[in-house]
């Protein structure tokens, strides 16, 4: 069949902008590093090194023991940095008497491989299921935490598998939104993938959910969470913290953040069937 070129190749420079679109997708989504990843010798407790096979390369984490009873955050980290870095809101964590699993994806600390889309998911199902089939943790103990990009994992096993509880920590509603709040004059968000959409995976929640953000959020704005709230069926909490950033809740204002996650995490695990 003839086809005119004009149409031939508008339809070909249309592929490669939604390539060189997804590329830059990719790139502007992972920023991994594979700084030191060794906990400070005055860290109490000492985590236990975990490393998982995901089938295409090993993944690293810590799991932090405070009480082998005790209600389980799997906390699933964004886009930059590793698990050293979350070490100090741990420390809060675990002052709470929770235990604490955390990773590194693909491609960041000391766990192999390249970060990509598909691998971010695998590896947070990776995680959830070597907590609940080698660790023995029962998924009524396990409260997801999904920090920044961490959320989209989050709800997708807040989904489709058994956990007690859900907190988004200052999550987007989808990569487009954010393709439109990065380029407001430009139609960028058009070539955008519709694979990370959290706006839509929360409005199929069953089990409850925590929103947590900082009110000077200048990484994601505060309005994504606003809106993941208003969507998000009930029981549902959000909490805003006036002056604080993106990973700075917990600085800025301690006392409501963890007593909103000891809060939280208290009422999830003391339902009936948990």
């Amino acid at each position: 069949m003839w086809i005119p070129l004009t149409l031939l190749g508008t339809g070909l420079l249309l592929t490669l902008l939604i390539v060189l679109g997804r590329r830059h997708e990719t790139l502007s989504i992972f920023k991994p590093s594979r700084s030191d990843v060794r906990v400070p010798d005055e860290f109490t407790p000492k985590p236990d090194d975990i490393l998982i096979d995901t089938g295409d390369g090993v993944i690293h984490g810590w799991f932090f023991e405070t009480n082998r009873e005790a209600p389980t955050l799997l906390y699933i980290h964004g886009n930059a940095d590793t698990i050293v870095q979350r070490l100090p809101v741990i420390k809060g964590y675990i002052s709470l008497g929770l235990n604490v699993f955390i990773y590194d994806p693909h491609g960041y600390g000391k766990s192999e491989g390249t970060p990509t889309k598909s691998n971010f998911l695998a590896d947070a199902f990776a995680a959830y299921f070597h907590m609940t089939s080698m660790m023995r943790i029962h998924p009524g103990k396990i409260i997801l935490l999904g920090q920044s990009l961490g959320g989209v994992p989050s709800l997708r096993i807040a989904n489709s598998e058994p956990v007690a509880g859900l907190i988004l920590e200052g999550t987007f509603t989808s990569i487009r939104q954010m393709a439109r709040d990065r380029y407001p004059l430009l139609p960028v968000w058009l070539l955008a993938s519709s694979d990370f959409d959290n706006a839509r995976e929360i409005q199929r929640l069953k089990i409850p959910v925590l929103i947590i953000n900082g009110s000077e959020d200048l990484t994601i704005a505060p309005y994504h969470s606003q809106r993941l709230f208003d969507i998000a069926p009930k029981p549902s909490e959000y909490i805003r913290i006036e002056g604080a950033g993106h990973t700075t809740m917990f600085e800025i204002a301690p006392d409501i953040y963890y007593g909103a996650i000891a809060r939280f995490v208290q009422s999830v695990t003391s339902r009936p069937n948990h």
